[in-house]
Parts: structure tokens; C-alpha cells; sequence
């Protein structure tokens, strides 16, 4: 079942309980706000982001010996001065 809010006259809304008991969220909870296509994404803001995100991006990069090969490969490639 999809739930409706209404914006109000000071841009408030009020979520729906069962959808913040669900995500575990409390009074005071501070929450960030993105802007994404035609809506928003709220999430929770994290008390302490590193922890948070820490291995998060890991698979960005690499493996740390693939990390490690590039690097090497880069300073190979660049000129004696």
C-alpha cells in the first residue's frame, strides 16, 4: 500500500508512523535530504560518517594489489627529468 503526505504551508510533512517505526528512526533524528530526478531520498544522518562509509567503495579501486600494480604502472610511465 503506497501512503500520500501533504506538503504544508511551511514545506513540512508528516511521514507516516508505520514507515519510520519500519526504518527505526526516532524524535530528533536528524535526516540528509537528496534531491534525486522528480523526488527525494531521506536517510538518517549517520552520528559518525566514517564508520558509516568505511569499505564501503571498496570495490571501486581494486583489490590493494591492484591499486598497487596501477600506481606502479603510472610512475613507470612518467618521463626522467
Amino acid at each position: 500500500m503506497m501512503n500520500t503526505v501533504r506538503v504544508g504551508t511551511r514545506n513540512e510533512i508528516t511521514l507516516p508512523p508505520g514507515a519510520v517505526r519500519d526504518l527505526g528512526w526516532e524524535p530528533g533524528d536528524y535526516l540528509v535530504v537528496e534531491v534525486i530526478e522528480h523526488g527525494i531520498m531521506l536517510i538518517r544522518r549517520p552520528e559518525r560518517w566514517a564508520e558509516t562509509f568505511a569499505g564501503r567503495l571498496s570495490h571501486v579501486f581494486g583489490t590493494h594489489e591492484e591499486t598497487m600494480q596501477w600506481l606502479e604502472n603510472e610512475r613507470q610511465a612518467w618521463p626522467d627529468l
